[in-house]
Order: structure tokens, then sequence, then C-alpha cells
């Protein structure tokens, strides 16, 4: 064997980086090759089938990313096995695990490539998958100003939303989307007293949690007492309000039933936020995407948190 005819342990790592499979094909052994990118196609196939799933959850976006994960690690241990095979041999001066079989590694090489692009195109363009930047504190404790939360989009056009979901909304006179709690559905019958909600004859559940602290966009520091709040039907979260903010955004006595079709609104942060007492019921178009996973927040604690109850 010359050595041009010797196969470069660098090129074969290189290769192997660029498709597994491809460095053993070029260090002559056709069986590691087969092999290599049959698990690579595998797992290929797997990323197309997980990057379908529904975004609802931390878990279901981390299945999303494995195969993709996993054929980065395939990719760097299939560079470095065809370098050390391509190593011996050219010290051995022949092929350590049989001759490449050029036409059939190309096939395999072709559907792979098909596979790694079909994922990687669910994965930028999935139709489950849409993305909203928090503009305020309005749902604070649950997400702050900037936070960066995955969306399951279009949820709530195929899907009646249930009483403490979270909602991507459309508010009246309002430009952009906002996240809001739905809190009411059609038919209810709502009373707000001092901050404290009645429905349909039932008091909303509270019990007291403690303060939150955080620092606003602008970097001042806000402080109010917690509460957990627990809806008829079981969905609990918290909730932020002072005891001044007990007299905002009530209607005192007031019985409101809730249209077929619409539904009740409100923020969590009930000292900023406007709700449907202020700017009335909201139908059910408007409601779009649900939010689900916080992925990048001010709050390191928020990080990787679902917003749903």
């Amino acid at each position: 064997m010359t050595d041009g005819n010797k196969p470069s342990p660098g090129k074969a790592f290189l290769l192997g980086l660029v498709a597994p499979g491809l460095g053993y094909h070029y260090a002559g052994n056709g069986r590691k090759a087969f092999s290599i990118l049959s698990f690579a196609i595998v797992f290929a196939g797997l990323g197309v089938a997980l990057s379908l799933l529904p975004p609802f959850n931390l878990v279901a976006l981390l299945l999303m990313i494995l195969p993709a994960l996993s054929l980065i690690a395939l990719s760097v241990g299939a560079g470095i096995g065809a370098a050390i095979d391509a190593t011996l041999r050219n010290q051995a001066e022949t092929a350590p695990g049989g001759d490449a079989k050029p036409a059939g590694v190309r096939v395999g090489l072709a559907v792979y490539f098909l596979m790694l692009a079909a994922y990687a195109a669910f994965l930028v363009i999935s139709p489950n998958i849409g993305t909203i930047t928090t503009p305020n504190d309005d749902m604070a404790p649950a997400t702050l100003e900037g936070d960066f939360v995955v969306t399951w989009k279009d949820y709530y056009r195929d899907r009646l939303p249930e009483r403490g979901d979270v909602a991507v909304v459309k508010l009246p006179g309002v430009e952009g989307d906002r996240i809001m709690r739905i809190v009411g559905l059609p038919g209810d019958s709502l009373l707000g007293v001092l901050g404290v909600l009645t429905i349909n004859g039932q008091a909303v559940g509270r019990s007291a949690d403690g303060d939150f602290a955080w620092r606003d966009a602008g970097g001042t520091h806000r402080n109010a007492s917690r509460y957990i709040e627990s809806l008829p039907g079981g969905a609990s979260y918290a909730i932020l309000q002072s005891a001044e903010g007990m007299f905002r955004g009530t209607l005192l006595g007031a019985n409101l039933r809730i249209p077929d079709g619409h539904y009740f609104v409100i923020g969590d942060n009930r000292d900023n936020s406007k709700s449907s007492w202020d700017f009335g019921m909201l139908p059910g178009l408007v409601l779009g995407d649900r939010p689900t996973v916080i992925l990048s927040s001010s709050r390191s604690s928020l990080i990787g948190r679902s917003i749903q109850p």
C-alpha cells in the first residue's frame, strides 16, 4: 500500500462528524459503516416522531431534542472510531473490518440525510410549537416581564378551556398578545367582593403563602403578599395581592353571568393586572395558544417550569 492510498486519521474523523458511518467507509471498514449508519437512521427517525409531540411540559421538549443529542454523540464517537481504524489500517496495511460496499453505504447515507433534514424541519417549523415573550408582570408570580415561554399553538382552536387554564389572548384595545388565566367559563355566575371571587355561589378558596419579591424590568424592587387560590374543580395556583389591591378590579356586589362562548380572564398579579372586570368577557375566538414551559427568565427558579395549573 502506498502512502497515497493510506486513509488519513484526521480526514476519517472529520468525515465521521459529517455523517456517522462515513468515516468508517473512508477507512475501509464496511461492517462498522453499515452498523453506525443504521443507528443514525433510527435516531433520526425517532427524532422526526418525537418532534411531533405537543410541547405540554419540559419532559416533552427534552424528548424532542434527545435524538439530536444522541446523533451528536454518535457522530463524535464514530469519528474517533474511524480515526482509530484508519490508524490501524495504516499500520497493518489491511482494512481492519473488511472492505466497504460503496453502493450500500451511499444508499444509507442518502436515507440518513433525508431523515436528518426532516427532523431539523420539524424542529424548526413544528406546527405545535410557538413562543411568546411576556410583555409585563401581569401574571406574576407565574411569569415575569421578559420571560420567554414555549406555547402549544392553536390549542384552544380545537379544545374547550378548563377553569384555571392559562391562555394566550388578544385583549380589546391592546396591541400584541397577552397571557391571562381563565377563571370563568360560559354560563358561570361570578361575584367579586374585595378581590375575592365567588363562582356559581362557591367562594374561590384562598390561603396565605408568604411574600413574593422580585425586580421588574426597570430594576425596581417589588414585593407583594402571595396566596394560593383554588378554583371549583380543583385547579390551584399562586396569585399576588396586597390589602390595597383588594379594592381594585372588582365590581362590589355585582353578580355577572358569563354569556355562551365567552370567558372571564384575569392576571395572577391582581395589584397590576386588568381583567374581565375592566374590559368585559372575552369571546372564545380570541383564545389561541396555550403557554407551557418557561425557557428563559430573569428569575432562575422559573426556568423550566410549567405555568399551567
